[in-house]
């Protein structure tokens, strides 16, 4: 049940108290920005989400119940804008990040660009970012509802339950699309980039760190680890991929500039995919 005190301030939005909502929504909404963002790959997107998430929100007050996590009620309404604007849009290769390599390297404006951001004061090349951004990246290629599984219940860490009632699907229904997302990701992985597979065709953070500038670059990372005395297989590895996700800071790090300019640049090249 909703603490008592989390149960005024719902009751006091209700009335139309703006700053009781405020203080609902306040210690959520990074981490929900950080959804949403995650989900839909884009920045404008992604706060133009965020804005209709919190109007819905607001709207929808009367039929929360007490029973029922905040959280979790406020991250499905969060869930079904993002489904929203998902199935508007058009799913991503796999091998969506090495078609933006091709055409960086065939664009001089494109480099410029690039070499820009990196020698901003600020820009470090924080490794665990791009492992980050690149599970966003590989994300977009699942179905969204696949896509939303994984998130909920790998990343941010809610319970097949909590995660199920989100997406308002069964249990069973839930558990088969994490497991359909987590076998495309492992698969995606395998085959696409070097750091867990010495066959994989893409090591795009070692070679974006090699070009930054050298006071811009930040710790090398040569392979993932998985945990103390698991075997390293497909899966552990992307359990071990999937531990950085969860710690890194894709939406407001270092590295967030280059991030943001790359998903602007995917978002536009592979909607124009036939």
């Amino acid at each position: 049940m909703l603490p008592e005190q989390e149960w005024t301030l719902v009751t006091e939005a209700r009335a139309g108290d703006g700053r009781a909502f405020e203080s609902l929504i306040e210690p959520l909404q990074r981490p929900l920005f950080a959804y949403i963002y995650r989900i839909v790959a884009h920045r404008q997107d992604a706060e133009d989400a965020l804005q209709d998430v919190l109007v819905r929100t607001l709207e929808s007050l009367p039929s929360f119940r007490r029973e029922a996590k905040f959280k979790s009620w406020l991250f499905g309404i969060a869930t079904h804008v993002c489904l929203d604007l998902l199935r508007a849009r058009r799913r991503w290769r796999v091998q969506a990040q090495l078609e933006g390599e091709k055409e960086s390297k065939a664009s001089p404006e494109a480099l410029e660009k690039l070499m820009e951001i990196m020698n901003a004061p600020d820009f470090v090349f924080e490794i665990r970012e791009h492992i980050a951004f690149c599970f966003a990246c590989v994300g977009r290629s699942l179905e969204p509802e696949e896509q939303a599984a994984l998130m909920l219940r790998e990343v941010l860490g809610f319970s097949n339950e909590e995660s199920a009632k989100m997406l308002e699907v069964s249990e069973p229904v839930f558990r088969h699309r994490l497991s359909s997302a987590r076998s495309r990701m492992t698969r995606d992985f395998e085959g696409l980039c070097r750091l867990v597979s010495k066959t994989g065709a893409c090591w795009q953070c070692k070679a974006l760190r090699d070009i930054a500038p050298e006071a811009h670059r930040g710790a090398d990372l040569v392979q993932i680890e998985v945990a103390p005395g698991l075997a390293i297989t497909a899966e552990s590895l992307l359990d071990a991929r999937i531990e950085i996700v969860r710690d890194a800071d894709l939406e407001n790090g270092r590295t967030a500039p280059l991030h943001s300019a790359f998903f602007v640049s995917m978002n536009r090249r592979e909607n124009a995919v036939p």
